[in-house]
């Protein structure tokens, strides 16, 4: 019996599929990982944004103390 038939058969009905199937996972999990990393990406835009107005915040605050701070400073 010879042994090519068999490895020709073997590598059509196994090692092609299994070679195929696995860039079609490994693709699927690049895809997900790709899709992942940008709902991190606009997490993390969010959470600047809310840092930035909280900022904006503190400083009209410290605005305020600084008048109310002037106004007993002149009386």
């Amino acid at each position: 019996m010879e042994i090519i038939p068999i490895i020709s058969i073997l590598s059509i009905f196994v090692a092609a599929p299994a070679i195929v199937f696995s860039f079609i996972y490994l693709s699927r999990k690049n895809k997900l990982r790709v899709e992942e990393l940008r709902y991190k990406r606009d997490m993390m835009a969010l959470e600047l944004e809310k840092d930035r107005i909280h900022a904006q915040l503190i400083e009209a605050e410290n605005a305020k103390y600084d008048r109310i701070i002037e106004d007993a400073g002149r009386k």
